[in-house]
Formats: structure tokens, sequence, C-alpha cells
């Protein structure tokens, strides 16, 4: 009987140590490329601010900040102060905020295309954040942000007018209301004119700072998402002061042609309710 050879013992089988190693699992993990590397580095430096930041800040004031930058609040403010009669501002102030609704207007439809192109959602830790449209559930970019930014990019691109308004309106009536008070040399007048300008430009700087930090503070958007705001309402204030800005006589049509509706308007309800008796039957259209 002739035996048969043993088959070769089979190769020990190999054990990958590699899915043990915590280093090697840490590499598994690592960004694969230099987006997501971004897009990592932003969302843990987001986390650290809106953690920091709810520490240091009353909760109201970050509220009234993100007020005071939302559309709901900030353009409806802008067309009712240029709609303001003709003896409260000049026509210059009325050309500016003209031209700043009308930017805003045209920032709104554009921000509303990225955010939908884009679809970055918001902050997980995002709380009591009122959605007015749809669209407003994405994160990028930052809407408020584009807002304070063209408002504060607004203002240095008409700082001639302010300083011309400085030195025709606000000075000259600073000088006649206290005037019984206050003795204001000549010499002063300049220096006066300077620190109202001054005073104003601090107050918008400051007021666009803390709005688009609020941002991140109240958890609404990641730091990329406030930063690619800020540079698109830089970017969209001087397009729009150089390609869409309305002139001013143009501007002051508007202006009476719209105020003279509103003043028809308010004479036909004055001759309704107050010249003759009124019923709910006199409207009816037979």
């Amino acid at each position: 009987m002739q035996l048969q050879p043993s088959p070769p013992p089979s190769p020990p089988l190999h054990h990958d140590h590699d899915d043990d190693d915590p280093c090697h699992n840490l590499q598994l993990m690592k960004p694969r490329n230099l987006l997501e590397r971004i897009v990592g580095f932003d969302k843990r430096f987001s986390l650290w601010v809106h953690e920091q930041g709810l520490g240091l800040f009353f909760y109201v004031f970050l509220r009234t900040l993100e007020f005071s930058a939302d559309g709901v609040f900030l353009i409806p403010c802008t067309a009712a102060t240029f709609l303001a009669p003709r003896a409260k501002l000049t026509p210059e102030l009325r050309a500016f905020f003209f031209n700043l609704f009308m930017a805003f207007q045209f920032d709104l439809i554009f921000v509303s295309i990225v955010k939908q192109i884009v679809r970055r959602p918001r902050p997980e830790y995002n709380r009591g954040h009122f959605i007015n449209v749809a669209v407003d559930r994405w994160s990028f970019p930052s809407g408020h942000s584009t807002r304070a930014l063209m408002g504060l990019t607004f203002f240095w691109l008409y700082i001639p007018m302010w300083q011309d308004q400085a030195e025709r309106v606000w000075v000259p009536f600073l000088v006649d209301k206290m005037q019984d008070r206050v003795i204001f040399l000549d010499r002063f007048l300049p220096t006066l004119q300077q620190l109202l300008i001054s005073g104003i430009a601090w107050v918008v700087h400051s007021w666009a700072v803390a709005t688009t930090t609020s941002r991140i503070i109240l958890g609404r958007h990641f730091f990329c998402d406030v930063m690619a705001g800020s540079l698109l309402g830089v970017s969209e204030s001087i397009f729009a002061h150089y390609f869409l800005a309305v002139p001013g006589e143009t501007v002051e049509y508007i202006h009476q042609l719209i105020n003279g509706f509103f003043a028809n308007m308010e004479s036909f309800a004055w001759r309704i309710f107050h010249e003759r008796p009124f019923s709910v039957h006199d409207l009816t259209i037979r």
C-alpha cells in the first residue's frame, strides 16, 4: 500500500494588526482633501466660538443684533426712511436710502439663489431660530452678514455726502439749538464736523462687527458662512453703487410719486369718514 504524501501545511492567516492600531484608525479618519480639512476646522472653531460667546454676552443683546440686521426689519426701515416727508431729509439722504433699499433687494435675491445652490445645513446646535422663508434653513452664506457689511460699505462709499451733510445741515443745526448755552468758535466747527462723522462711523462699524460675530455665537452660522457673507456684502455694495445706482433726480421723482399716491389715499379716506356718514353699503359697487 503506497502512502500518499501529506499536503503542505497551509500558510498562517495574516492578521492585519493595523485595524487594532489607534494611530492607523486616526489616519483613516483624517480628511481626504483640503476642502474637508477646511470644513472640519470651520465646524470646530464655530462650536468653540458659540460655547465661549454665550458665556460672555447677554442673550437678549445677541437677539437684538440678530433682529436689527434681519431683512424683515432692516428693509422696511430703509424704505420708510426714504419715504419720510421732504422737510425731514435732504435729497442726498433720500438718494442714499433709496439706493441702499434697492441694494438690499438685490442682495435678498442673490443670497437666496446661492443658498439654494449650496444647501449647507445650519449647525446642529442652532436653537430658537425663526425661519421666515424656506431658504432660511440653509446656512451658506450668512444673509445677516451680507446686509451688515452692505450697510457699512455703503456708508464709506457715500462718505463725501455725509461730510457735506455734517457741514451744511448737522453742524448749523447744533449751533442754532445750543447757541444760548454754548459759544461755538468758528475754528472749532470743522472739528465738530469730524467728531460727528467719526461718531457715526464708530456706531456703524461696531454694529456690523457685532452683528456678524453674533451669528456664530448664536449658532446660526459657521465661521466660513459669516466670512463669505461679509465678502459678498462688500462686493454687492460696490457693484450696486457703480452699476445699479439711481440718479438723484429720478429718486426725487419716485419719492414724489409714491407720496402723492399715499396723499390721495389719505384724502379719499378723510372724505369718506369725515365729510358724510359712512356705511359698508357705500363701498359696494353695483
